[in-house]
């Protein structure tokens, strides 16, 4: 009896070995770039900088814990951003913690650079809370919820590129829990989904195509909802990008994006055209439109020339 206790003792001091090595034993992965480019803006500063292109992301996986950590320059002299963009548990097919993205957009196929879809937003997007459960490969159901917000007087903000610039009182708001769902159906050459979610009074539906033909990759987006804390703001978007491989060195990438909602219905390019040689790759990107976008100032029409290296 003794015997098979100390036997069973042992295995348990065996397995927790093993778990905790496991656990605690995993490697970041790095990856990262870092170059120069020169920004040419219409109405605007152009700008010469080794600082806009540049970041570094680690990854840790566990195989409970995944952790996704950027470091970003800003621009700025010495300027730094770091952010957890992902940081989150996983437990089979269950997963929870945040995930820097909304499973309602789960469908948005193609270049992304103005749009990526419509996100489930009230005072706040969904970004830092999610749990999670892939039901199968193609379908995910989750519950999201919005980042409670304290009480703020009207102040200033300060950033070390635009210097101080005033802020709006804000008002106290609890979270918003909502649930999402996407599904996405791989059919071979072809891909089609659905996505969409509520929070709050927000509300988002998303449709997805794309499409293989021979080196190109075409894909068509429609998006429609409501955002802000009553619902109020309509939101209506499509979104069209064609990727074409031209050679194996040569990726030129084209985004179109019509805000349908907004009086004027804005609409935008943006064009993306890389060629690689050997460890660097050449670029040049082209915005223009008068959409308000999250990554394109409105009305900023521009166009970047760089080169850099990943690593």
């Amino acid at each position: 009896m003794k015997a098979i206790k100390l036997a069973s003792v042992f295995a348990v001091t065996a397995v927790a070995a093993a778990v905790s090595s496991t656990t605690f034993a995993a490697e970041g992965v790095f990856s990262g770039n870092a170059g120069i480019e020169y920004v040419a803006v219409d109405n605007g500063n152009n700008d010469l900088s080794g600082t806009n292109e540049g970041e570094v992301e680690i990854n840790v996986d566990t195989g409970v814990v995944f952790a996704e950590i950027e470091i970003a320059t800003s621009g700025g002299d010495e300027g730094t951003k770091i952010g957890m963009e992902k940081l989150y548990v996983k437990q089979g097919a269950l997963s929870f913690g945040r995930f820097d993205g909304t499973v309602a957009t789960g469908s948005f196929m193609g270049m992304d650079e103005i749009w990526g879809g419509v996100d489930l937003r009230t005072a706040g997007d969904t970004d830092n809370t999610g749990i999670r459960y892939k039901v199968t490969p193609e379908l995910t159901v989750a519950i999201e919820a919005t980042e409670s917000i304290s009480a703020k007087a009207a102040g200033f903000k300060f950033d070390e590129e635009t210097g101080s610039t005033p802020t709006a009182a804000v008002e106290a708001q609890d979270s918003d829990i909502g649930a999402a769902i996407s599904y996405v159906q791989d059919f071979g050459g072809f891909k089609a989904g659905i996505s969409g979610g509520s929070v709050g009074d927000a509300n988002a539906v998303n449709l997805g195509l794309q499409a293989d033909a021979g080196p190109a990759t075409l894909s068509l987006n429609y998006g429609s909802g409501a955002t802000g804390l009553t619902g109020a703001t309509d939101v209506e978007r499509m979104t069209v990008s064609v990727a074409l491989a031209a050679t194996d060195a040569l990726t030129l990438t084209l985004e179109y994006s019509q805000d349908m909602e907004t009086d004027g219905e804005p609409s935008a390019t943006y064009f993306v055209g890389e060629y690689v040689s050997g460890d660097l790759t050449y670029y040049v990107k082209n915005y223009a439109g008068d959409t308000s976008a999250p990554t394109v100032d409105a009305g900023s029409e521009r166009t970047i020339v760089g080169v850099k290296a990943n690593f």
